[in-house]
């Protein structure tokens, strides 16, 4: 016999030996990463990489780690960081089990289907369904926010998922239940810099009816981190909608129509929220900003001072009312005369009243956000210190710089 059949003929008689010494050691109950090196040639070899018993076996072995673990537990004999390797176990024994499912069934000579573990699989699995959302909260608090990810996924997943899903459907949690698992799988995928997922996860708890304001705001947060700006219309719109009191997701949908240069749908979205609503100064606010945006700078500064007639204390309408007297200053700079007497009699006429006017606008715009570091608030500093140096005002202008790095 030559040398590489005699090879080939040892090779195919190790193999399921492999699979039995892997067996023994899941029987045994002997650590699962143990278990996995028994088994690990028989996931490259072409005569075992397809048998559903090859990832059955290690599959099983951290299912029956986890039993330990949790049945230590009970005894509060648990070993430092066990409920980590708890969680790991949920989600190794899952991957296993899931990639064995598919290779159980197997068609014998007379095409009758057969299953040898496909019974213990789904009954393994769905036992140990409310341990996936202890694990994902036992990641969140580690700050492995992807396995939490993963985990909650997993959870819902297994709900809706057959054969699963019929071994769950009396069991099943209620959809307001589902929804909050859903919002926190999103979070998660949010904190782990998973904008697409999260964005699913937020869609999916949505679909399943929670609804609250919350959501919304961070959906628009991911899907603007993501510059998905169909999320941030749909999501924009779908808020708009669920909670009108608040305008700032007005403020979304039409700053997605500026991206997209559609004026005239912005215009007409702000006016029919004027329409419904004449005393909100936000939309004034808003309404500026779309005029300052086509360079109309006249109608921007009036819809600004609306809006601050309606709200004295609106920090943005302040904020850009200062910031149009600004932009008046500066264009009479342009304009100013080139002898040095007339130069100074204009200065003081028509452009240092400008500058004094717009400081007291943004310093109230400041005050009134002073502990924040929000756009307004670094907006209103940046023009106040071009404002003190125009001036000539040396004091006020350090009072900024210092208020800056603050």
């Amino acid at each position: 016999m030559a040398v590489a059949a005699i090879a080939a003929v040892l090779s195919a008689g190790a193999q399921p030996q492999v699979l039995k010494n892997a067996e023994d050691l899941m029987k045994k109950k002997a650590p699962a990463t143990e278990v996995v090196t028994a088994i690990t040639p028989a996931f490259s070899d072409p005569e075992t990489s397809q048998m559903a018993q090859t990832y059955y076996i290690p599959g099983k072995a951290f299912y029956n780690e986890f039993d330990q673990l949790f049945g230590l537990k009970q005894f509060d004999k648990l070993p430092d960081n066990g409920d980590k390797q708890m969680s790991d176990d949920l989600l190794e024994g899952y991957a296993y089990m899931i990639k064995a499912l598919p290779l159980d069934t197997v068609t014998d000579a007379k095409g009758k289907v057969k299953t040898k573990h496909s019974k213990d699989i789904v009954a393994t699995v769905t036992g140990h369904v409310s341990d996936l959302n202890t694990a994902a909260v036992t990641y969140w608090g580690l700050q492995e926010y992807k396995n939490a990810y993963k985990a909650w996924d997993i959870f819902m997943d297994l709900y809706e998922t057959e054969p699963f899903a019929a071994t769950l459907a009396k069991s099943a949690p209620h959809d307001t239940v589902m929804g909050e698992v859903a919002y926190n799988q999103a979070l998660a995928a949010w904190q782990a810099d998973m904008l697409p997922e999260s964005l699913k996860a937020f869609d999916r708890a949505k679909a399943k009816g929670y609804n609250k304001k919350q959501m919304y705001d961070y959906a628009l947060a991911v899907a603007n981190g993501a510059n998905n700006q169909d999320a941030v219309f749909t999501w924009a719109s779908e808020a708009h909608a669920a909670y009108p009191e608040d305008p700032t997701y007005l403020g979304f949908i039409i700053n997605t129509y500026l991206q997209s240069k559609e004026f005239d749908k912005a215009f007409a979205t702000i006016n029919k929220a004027i329409d419904a609503d004449p005393s909100n100064a936000q939309y004034y606010l808003i309404k500026g900003i779309l005029y300052d945006n086509q360079d109309k700078k006249a109608e921007a500064k009036e819809a600004f001072a609306k809006a601050i007639s309606l709200d004295p204390e609106n920090t943005g309408a302040l904020t850009q009312y200062g910031a149009a007297l600004c932009q008046e200053a500066y264009a009479l700079s342009d304009q100013a005369p080139t002898t040095p007497e007339e130069s100074l009699q204009f200065y003081n006429n028509k452009i240092r009243p400008l500058f004094l006017e717009a400081a007291e606008y943004l310093e109230k715009a400041w005050k009134l956000d002073m502990d924040k570091t929000d756009t307004n608030n670094q907006e209103a500093l940046r023009y106040l210190e071009n404002i003190y140096y125009n001036l000539q005002d040396e004091a006020k202008q350090a009072d900024v710089v210092a208020r800056k790095a603050y």
